[in-house]
């Protein structure tokens, strides 16, 4: 029986990306120019503007109601559009990490 140890020494850099509040920090200005260079229609995307341009939010507890407040730029959360939408906003970041170098390369090791 014959007994192969081998050392490998290897490099490991990683990217640790905290996106957990990066959908209140979503620009949709820059989402909806996105969007036309995605050759979306322009009627489509004036309907996310309004939306967009025209949300308020309230705290509601129990039987008392805040007072209503405009939001600014965020993804909307809960819609069936928020996802198409966020991973458009991060196309290109997600584009250059997965195009750059290999994430992961496997090598097999004779024995």
């Amino acid at each position: 029986m014959n007994i192969v140890f081998v050392t490998v020494i290897n490099i490991i850099f990683t990217c640790f990306v905290d996106l957990s509040k990066v959908f209140d920090k979503v620009n949709y200005w820059k989402r909806f120019h996105k969007l036309l260079d995605d050759n979306i229609a322009a009627s489509l995307i004036s309907i996310l503007v309004f939306w967009h341009t025209n949300q308020t939010a309230f705290v509601r507890w129990h039987d008392i109601s805040s007072a209503r407040s405009s939001v600014g730029n965020c993804t909307r959360q809960g819609s069936i559009l928020s996802p198409y939408l966020f991973t458009r906003y991060l196309r290109e970041l997600i584009a250059s990490m997965v195009y750059s170098v290999p994430s992961v390369v496997m090598w097999e090791v004779p024995m």
